[in-house]
């Protein structure tokens, strides 16, 4: 059996669990995985939500879940805006669409007027 082996055993359900290893192989293993979760850098979304006067504190989970609601945001807005630029024959995507995007999906009505400069 080779070391990688030994250190980490993959369970059925996708979990993991430590043979020989210590806490601490397994804690890396797990921020490394995390971290792929995750494409805004925690600290600038750390940032942005402390220069709201009202938050003074905010927990590693609370930035983390804020930031993984912004992505997931993001690119259902990008999903929705693009299915407008292939409507167009266009491969592109442009400010127009995602007004389009912003006017077609109810869910998105609060950006409406957002974009308008």
């Amino acid at each position: 059996m080779e070391k990688s082996e030994e250190l980490i055993t993959a369970n059925l359900d996708g979990h993991s669990s430590v043979k020989d290893g210590t806490v601490q192989e397994e804690n890396e293993h797990e921020e490394e995985k995390s971290e792929k979760l995750l494409r805004l850098p925690l600290s600038r979304v750390k940032h942005i939500m402390k220069m709201d006067p009202d938050v003074h504190l905010a927990s590693q989970e609370a930035v983390f879940l804020i930031a993984k609601s912004t992505e997931l945001f993001i690119e259902s807005l990008a999903k929705e805006a693009y299915m407008h630029t292939s409507q167009g024959k266009r491969r592109t995507l442009q400010k127009k669409d995602i007004d389009s995007a912003i006017e077609s999906a109810d869910c998105l009505a609060f950006l409406e007027g957002v974009l308008d400069s």
